[in-house]
């Protein structure tokens, strides 16, 4: 491909877009890292309702006769916590590693400050069926039960108040992104909505299903999910749309990092997940049998789900067995530039993504490399650097790149500069890597007549060692 930076006359204007093209890239692609599902031993077989992981070593699952198991080693060991009750648990939310409240039969309410080595009851107020519980900071928890019950605390469980729902039917789960901004969903397709924290109003799901699960990523984003496979999301908060699960059995949890990755899980050990937003839905092997009551998903990278038989599935993404590589992208576009007597300096951004599958974990450096600028009348172009970096985590990502390069770097020619490196041990697995291109134009410009394009070539290569 060609590289092109259009530019007019002098003191013209020109509408036509700066394009500037990747002409060769040296680097191979590399694959995503990969991911599988595998059980943990969970110490009990009774039903396990709900589980919630503040961190990818730390989680907590609760269910029937008061049990709660925790692990601080990914799963490796789940040990018992005393819960100081018999009653059937059914949800469970943590803000902290530390900081965590249980729900349950009976109205029953459960507080911890320390990870669960001591329980405490807290006073609900209610004799109900408690489902589900979503704490988005330490002093603010929401729960939801039968009946349409709502209660809230704003000072970390020492009083609980009733909110008005404004229905009578089950509400079976809830998701809070901040202390204002909430979803409920329930029987008969019902969802509610708050935005201050404490009125509810109702929004249109558009069925009659009942929701089982709901995931809110943030105060627009969110999904629910159900019988026969339900999914619903929305991207305004408000506005609700059907998406394709791809399974017609019970989905009874649902959890999405971010705005592009869900999982939803449930009968028949279904497991189904999503990368671009529900646009579509895939199943994923879940190597376990019964029904998945609920599920939860710290980062990209780790989830857990647990069974009514007392087991407990676990999701990591390992990136090891393959190569080093590069994925750039097809075209980089610079805006127009006017020549009007004055320097001026155009950007333009260009997304990569290095992905580093070696069970080294050596670090890598990302080289890059330009021909002179040529309009081909004998005219060209100061040469470009890069301004900023930065990256991302995205599906399969096991450590962002730590950076030691500073910007802007040196200018671009034939001889390679290094504009982006990941440290050793950081960098694992795919991520998208932005840089930003200057391109100066120097008052003193001179150009062919007419709209002017300039040409150049530009390599980019990935190697071992930052």
């Amino acid at each position: 491909m060609t590289s092109r930076l259009f530019g007019p006359p002098a003191r013209a204007t020109v509408a036509a877009a700066a394009v500037l093209a990747l002409v060769a890239i040296t680097a191979g692609a590399g694959t995503a890292g990969t991911g599988g599902w595998a059980t943990q031993t969970s110490g009990v077989s009774t039903s396990l309702n709900a589980v919630d992981c503040p961190s990818i070593t730390t989680c907590l699952t609760v269910g029937n006769n008061g049990v709660i198991r925790a692990t601080t080693s990914g799963g490796t060991t789940w040990s018992g916590q005393t819960s100081g009750v018999t009653s059937t648990l059914n949800g469970v939310s943590c803000a902290s590693t530390s900081a965590c409240w249980v729900v349950g039969n009976g109205g029953v309410i459960l507080a911890t400050t320390n990870g669960g080595t001591t329980w405490t009851a807290q006073t609900s107020g209610v004799t109900t069926v408690l489902n589900e519980v979503s704490c988005p900071d330490t002093s603010h928890c929401f729960t939801v039960g039968n009946g349409g019950v709502i209660r809230a605390t704003a000072n970390g469980g020492s009083t609980w108040t009733g909110q008005t729902s404004g229905v009578t039917g089950t509400l079976a789960s809830v998701s809070c992104v901040s202390a204002t901004a909430c979803w409920a969903t329930g029987n008969t397709g019902v969802i509610l909505a708050t935005a201050n924290g404490s009125t509810w109003a109702t929004q249109t799901s558009g069925v009659t299903t009942n929701f089982n699960a709901v995931s809110c990523s943030d105060s627009t984003h969110c999904w629910v999910s159900g019988a026969n496979g339900a999914i619903r999301a929305t991207t305004n908060g408000s506005t609700w749309a059907a998406q394709t699960s791809g399974t017609t059995q019970a989905l009874d949890g649902i959890v999405c990092s971010g705005t592009s990755v869900c999982w939803a899980a449930g009968a028949g050990a279904t497991i189904v997940a999503t990368t671009n937003g529900g646009t579509t839905w895939a199943s994923q092997t879940s190597n376990t049998t019964g029904t998945f009551d609920d599920l939860d998903c710290p980062d990209l990278n780790h989830c857990w789900a647990v069974t009514n038989g007392g087991t407990i599935d676990a999701y990591k993404v390992t990136c090891t067995g393959g190569a080093l590589g590069l994925t750039p992208p097809s075209t980089i576009t610079f805006p127009a530039a006017t020549l009007n007597g004055l320097d001026q300096t155009v950007t333009t951004t260009g997304t990569f993504t290095p992905d580093d599958e070696r069970t080294s974990a050596l670090g890598w450096s990302i080289s890059a490399s330009a021909t002179a600028w040529s309009d081909g009348h004998g005219n060209a172009l100061p040469a470009p650097r890069v301004s900023a970096a930065s990256a991302v985590i995205v599906s399969g990502t096991c450590t962002l790149p730590s950076s030691s390069v500073t910007y802007p770097t040196a200018a671009l020619g034939t001889t390679a500069t290094k504009v982006y490196n990941a440290a050793a041990a950081s960098g694992t697995g795919p991520a998208n890597l932005t840089l930003t291109f200057s391109q100066p134009v120097p008052a003193s410009q001179k150009i062919a007549a007419g709209p002017d394009s300039f040409t150049s070539t530009w390599t980019f290569t990935i190697a071992s060692g930052p």
